[in-house]
């Protein structure tokens, strides 16, 4: 293909084609510490995404538990677990992303500091929306201190601070017999990166449980599959009452969204 002439001063960057430059693709980025349910959130985003006839790119750079290319045939990851290697792949999504324009949802496991660093080194955030990629940072938390640490590190210096930021407060992981508005009040909300977080324009959501979601991952059951009393060839299904359950969260996960859904795939 012929590239056409550029002036330095144009907007559009020179290897983005002309047909492609008007598409904002979104570079989702799940973050947050281990079991904390950042491959379940990016799991409902795929599904949502492709039930309604959308393809991000499924990218898991988990590098000891790749659930997220289990369920999603697309799904790319990194060769090995070297750091070389991450850092590598990370560099290869990037670049695809800026050559196709599709979005793209990045998982790289639990307390990864591979995104951290090549933020700071590439200067990820601001290089990013020159290109007109929209950064979706995703802080998936639970009831803990320890859950705004990687929030705090990403948010100082502004290393990571999109203005389209989501923080998801998982209900999920909040011990039985709290509820989660007392463990998410007493704990990370009371932190001044989490306020600060918020006041420069971050949107707050909320993840509700979902009692069958260890079944799910167990037998690689998609969620809207799952709900419609369905299973993949080779697995049994849920029964009514668990496909009940599956419904009903669906359900709440639209409505707890609904003020970030346009910053989604």
């Amino acid at each position: 293909m012929t590239r056409a002439k550029r002036n330095f001063s144009d907007d559009t960057p020179a290897f983005v084609a002309p047909d492609l430059a008007d598409r904002r693709p979104k570079l989702v980025l799940l973050l947050g510490r281990g079991s904390r349910g950042k491959t379940m959130l990016s799991r409902w985003m795929i599904d949502r995404a492709e039930n309604a006839g959308r393809h991000p790119l499924p990218a898991d750079g988990d590098r000891t538990n790749q659930t997220l290319a289990r369920y999603h045939s697309r799904a790319v990851s990194p060769p090995s677990a070297d750091d070389a290697d991450v850092r590598g792949w990370v560099a290869g999504i990037v670049e695809g992303l800026l050559l196709h324009r599709h979005d793209t949802v990045l998982d790289l496991g639990g307390g990864d500091l591979t995104l951290k660093s090549l933020a700071r080194e590439m200067d990820l955030l601001a290089w990013l929306t020159s290109l007109a990629v929209e950064v979706v940072p995703v802080h998936v938390l639970g009831p803990s201190l320890d859950d705004v640490a990687y929030l705090q590190s990403v948010e100082e210096g502004g290393l990571l601070a999109s203005p389209t930021t989501i923080l998801v407060l998982n209900e999920g992981v909040v011990p039985v017999g709290r509820t989660p508005h007392a463990a998410f009040s007493e704990t990370v909300q009371t932190h001044a990166v989490f306020a600060s977080t918020i006041a420069r324009g971050a949107r707050l959501v909320s993840m509700p449980r979902l009692e069958p979601a260890p079944e799910l991952e167990e037998r690689g059951m998609p969620f809207l599959l799952a709900a419609q009393g369905l299973a993949p060839t080779g697995e049994q299904p849920l029964g009514p009452w668990k496909s009940q359950q599956v419904t009903l969260w669906l359900r709440r996960m639209e409505a707890n969204f609904a003020s970030v859904l346009e910053w989604l795939p």
